[in-house]
């Protein structure tokens, strides 16, 4: 019963894409296996995809700015630099799109407008920035902003060189078309979006084995480090140093998917854990001495950092009239915009 309640969880149609002949498995445990091995892929894989997506949108963004501030120095007396350079666009990604001339890239930062004001944030760069999606910024890497196209927003090849400094044909040596390397990002955006719909990500309709399917894998992340690379070559230590290049490594096998296609044969013995939480949860509380006391309110000095601390004749337990100057009591700090932080559900040691 408890795997029949996980599977119809999961929908018969979604469920479905794990019991394909080709992944072997032969029970619903096994393609309930096949599916958390798709999961442990999907989470090893989201670094990559958050490094790809945050590199990408800065450096278009910054290559632009300073494109346009090297055309200041180049056409500009030094004595008008400054000048000048304050009126390049730091909205520029926002303000080039109408609805007329790119409906769907207009449509994406109206969304964004909405969030930016439902969150009561400023409608800053960096904030469109954060808000606008990796397909947004994957849409600019096209030949339909170079130079030769006269169009309204011209990005190519002119920052080539700065977005993808390291984007070179491996055997002639000569930069890639932003056609090719657009490519390759439409690509990567399609595992993106498939991953955040909880699809497999290892489909291949050519696949003839189960060899087959994994190699996909390993050529979709293959594709997101060589994309790295070509933004930042930096940024791949980022992913060898929280290790998502080893668990990879580690779930890329046919060990890796057999051990999975057995793990759930283990649930029916397996307890239901709801207070997960109650053995992991870290103690925040701090000891401290009351060092001024009012009708109203205490000042306490922390023990753990020296800190002082404001509290309320309400967050006192048995109220301040039970407290006195010099205690030694334990509360619950809270950060405040006023001049001590909050000490919350103060009580005697």
């Amino acid at each position: 019963m408890t795997i029949q309640a996980i599977t119809e969880s999961l929908s018969t149609a979604r469920f479905s894409t794990y019991q394909l002949p080709i992944l072997g498995g032969a029970s619903p445990e096994q393609c309930l296996g096949i599916y958390l091995w798709n999961k442990q892929l999907a989470s090893a894989f989201l670094p990559a995809l958050q490094i790809i997506e945050i590199s990408l949108r800065n450096a278009i963004y910054q290559s632009w700015i300073a494109h346009e501030e090297e055309q200041v120095e180049l056409n500009f007396q030094p004595h008008d630099w400054v000048t000048e350079k304050a009126k390049i666009d730091k909205l520029w990604f926002v303000n080039t799109f109408t609805r007329q001339n790119n409906f769907i890239a207009w449509s994406n930062i109206q969304t964004a407008v909405k969030q930016l004001n439902y969150e009561n944030k400023p409608l800053t760069a960096e904030n469109f920035i954060s808000k606008l999606t990796l397909g947004f910024w994957v849409s600019l890497v096209q030949k339909d902003f170079d130079v030769q196209k006269n169009s309204y927003l011209t990005l190519w090849p002119h920052l080539r060189h700065r977005v993808f400094p390291n984007a070179v044909d491996s055997t002639s040596g000569s930069p890639l078309s932003i056609n090719s390397i657009g490519n390759e990002l439409k690509d990567i955006n399609k595992i993106r979006n498939r991953l955040s719909h909880h699809e497999p990500l290892w489909r291949n309709k050519k696949a003839y084995q189960v060899e087959d399917i994994i190699n996909k894998v390993i050529e979709h992340y293959d594709r997101c480090l060589k994309v790295i690379y070509w933004i930042n070559p930096s940024n791949l230590k980022l992913l060898d140093i929280i290790e998502s290049n080893t668990r990879m490594s580690e779930l890329c096998s046919l060990h890796a998917l057999w051990k999975n296609k057995q793990l759930p044969a283990g649930i029916p013995t397996l307890q239901v854990r709801k207070d997960w939480s109650k053995g992991v949860k870290i103690n925040p509380e701090h000891t401290g001495e009351i060092i001024n006391i009012t009708a109203a309110n205490v000042l306490i000095k922390s023990d753990k950092n020296q800190a002082i601390f404001y509290g309320a004749d309400r967050a006192m337990q048995g109220g301040i009239n039970t407290f006195a100057l010099n205690d030694k009591v334990r509360f619950t700090p809270e950060a405040s915009s006023a001049k001590y932080p909050n000490a919350k559900n103060i009580m005697k040691l």
